[in-house]
């Protein structure tokens, strides 16, 4: 008596067409995992910069909150600008007061400060430092200003060479990682009356 064993495994074709399964399921996890970690990136940029502007605008605020007489007798008010503004405060509580310009370089928002130093006391530009505060911010490219100064009537200033008319100050921060893809552009928005200085 003869036994006859049969072995039946895969064909060529049936392992290919496997394989070439296996391959399409492989790269759709691969796909979907990228793209998750890549949307989780950008809302992490994303919340990382709109925390930066929400910290610039904090220190804007409360410095010039606290704009005071310059250690030399200059008025607190140096210079106004839509995209800039300049002014003394004391700004790291040393009872010396400092000259501090918060200003929009391209897209970074800065903040300039100079100690005074001397007898008389002076403020040499040669002591500057300058400090990125926040990048991303989309001002300028969608025309709304940085800053807008108001009167003591609440009247909004239209010449800014009128330094010592300025009571309040709005600061506007627009920020977007990547404009050309959702979400919208994110807006902080800050207000300081300028206390040291109201008449």
């Amino acid at each position: 008596m003869q036994h006859k064993y049969t072995q039946r495994g895969f064909s060529l074709i049936e392992m290919m067409v496997l394989l070439f399964v296996l391959v399409i399921i492989i790269i759709a996890i691969v796909s979907a995992l990228r793209y998750t970690y890549r949307g989780q990136r950008f809302a992490f940029e994303q919340a990382d910069a709109t925390r930066s502007a929400r910290t610039g605008i904090e220190q804007a605020v409360r410095d010039l909150r606290e704009a005071s007489y310059a250690d030399n007798g200059a008025y607190p008010i140096v210079r106004l600008a839509t995209s800039s503004v300049e002014f003394y405060s004391d700004y790291d509580n040393d009872n010396k007061i400092e000259k501090i310009k918060y200003f929009l370089d391209g897209d970074t928002f800065q903040k300039s400060i100079v100690e005074s130093s001397g007898d008389p006391p002076e403020y040499a530009t040669s002591t500057e430092v300058i400090s990125p505060i926040s990048d991303h911010v989309r001002n300028s490219a969608v025309d709304i200003p940085l800053f807008t100064y108001y009167d003591r009537a609440g009247d909004e200033l239209v010449d800014l060479s009128d330094i010592d008319d300025v009571a309040f100050v709005v600061v506007r921060i627009i920020v977007n990682l990547h404009p050309e893809r959702a979400p919208d552009d994110f807006e902080l928005r800050s207000s300081a009356a300028l206390r040291n200085i109201l008449k």
